[in-house]
């Protein structure tokens, strides 16, 4: 018996002599497949073993106590068995690892390849091999590429909304400000013909603003913006007779709060009026409210016309510190009046262009003096490359008085208008 182990003994001489004392209270062996590839140790790419050379190392490895008991399980060829039974934790670790180390690895996982196997469950093929039983089972290290040299981070920076670049509102009046683009007047200049008096030669109309910076959020339906803006009226005469000539600065505030009946819009101003000559002389202010969802028309189709329709009720305020040449604001100090703007238009699309009818009346009523009362009423027809375009060509007639400088006009005029 002694003669028939001792061939074992001397192969498992070399691995259990690098064993410390204390292997005889050995853990188990860890199972994960990254590890026991290790404790295969495959020393060099290409390095092959048959399944007697792999039986060896396994047990050599294994920490195993050698007593009587294992050493009659290896002689009789029932290792495997004597495993499958066994309460010691490192003979437990021995099949555990066996079967993971038989077993095929995953392609990324391997670092070996086994040549075919007799049976088909795992813990049986392992306590065959354990047995003896190593016929037609064979370790090739495979030859392992350096690692690839790490991809470089690419750092994709976070998408957050792209920024907003505050542009320019370019219109008729200030009033346009709190009207979507497309409902806007547009800013003009033209040349007209004055049927009470001379031949005008120049009118120019338009309200130049930042776009409405937020400046209170109340609510999440309700929000106060504020934009400066400059706004001029110019209408120049041979006679110097009747003339139009208002430059207006100041500031202007949109309330709106969708949620309230009507989507309630509200419109503020304060203001300094002069001219282009700075001889005039008017604090104004006037406060403005429309409600969009309660306007007797509100973008109905009729005929292949598209309508809109506006109404908005004013009330506005001015101290007269110096009227310039205007003759009725040098009657007056100061003027409290209330109004309304009214406006209808309707648009169709020819395929050459769009074709826009529109009237409009703005007026205020003097309730101090009477003195500053006035209104003004308009009607035109333009053309327009597209719906959404931002440039007209318009003829347009006028009449009444004039709403900030209370002149007298009775007049047509062509004019070319763009708006932003």
């Amino acid at each position: 018996m002694i003669r028939r182990l001792l061939p074992l003994l001397v192969g498992l001489s070399a691995p259990l002599c690098l064993v410390p004392a204390l292997a005889q209270a050995a853990t188990p062996a860890p199972t994960t497949l990254e590890r026991l590839y290790d404790k295969v140790a495959c020393e060099a790419a290409g390095q092959s073993f048959s399944g007697v050379d792999l039986r060896q190392r396994l047990i050599g490895q294994a920490g195993l106590t050698m007593n009587g008991e294992l050493l009659s399980a290896i002689e009789s060829r029932s290792l495997g068995q004597f495993a499958a039974h066994s309460s010691d934790p490192a003979v437990t670790a021995l099949l555990t690892a066996t079967m993971a180390v038989l077993s095929t690895p995953a392609p990324s996982e391997a670092r070996f390849t086994l040549a075919s196997q007799t049976a088909p469950d795992a813990r049986a093929r392992a306590i065959a091999f354990l047995n003896g039983d190593t016929d037609g089972i064979s370790l090739a290290c495979i030859a392992t590429s350096p690692p690839p040299p790490p991809t470089p981070a690419v750092v994709v920076p976070a998408k957050g909304p792209a920024p907003h670049r505050r542009g320019l509102i370019l219109a008729d009046s200030k009033n346009d400000f709190i009207k979507p683009p497309r409902e806007r007047g547009f800013a003009t200049l033209g040349f007209e013909e004055d049927k009470a008096a001379d031949t005008r030669l120049l009118n120019a109309s338009l309200a130049l603003a930042i776009e409405p910076i937020l400046f209170a959020k109340p609510s999440e339906a309700t929000e106060l913006r504020w934009t400066p803006f400059v706004q001029y009226n110019r209408r120049a005469a041979r006679s110097g007779r009747e003339e139009v000539n208002d430059l207006t600065l100041g500031n202007s505030f949109i309330f709106r709060n969708p949620k309230q009946a009507g989507g309630a819009i509200g419109f503020g101003s304060m203001a300094f009026q002069t001219d282009d000559a700075a001889k005039a002389a008017v604090w104004v202010g006037d406060a403005l409210i429309d409600f969009p969802r309660v306007r007797p028309c509100t973008r109905r189709d009729a005929l292949g016309w598209a309508m809109r329709c506006n109404l908005s009720i004013v009330v506005d305020y001015a101290d007269v510190q110096d009227p310039g040449d205007s003759q009725k604001l040098a009657e007056l100090d100061a003027y409290f009046r209330g109004g309304m703007n009214l406006g209808l238009s309707a648009e169709q699309d020819f395929g050459f262009g769009v074709i826009t009818i529109s009237s409009s009346y703005n007026g205020r009523y003097d309730i101090t003096s009477r003195k500053a009362s006035g209104g003004i009423f308009s009607v035109g027809a333009g053309l327009r490359p597209s719906a959404g375009s931002n440039i007209s060509l318009e003829t347009r007639y006028t009449r009444g008085t004039t709403i900030n400088t209370l002149v007298d006009v009775d007049k047509i005029t062509l004019r070319l208008g763009y708006r932003l």
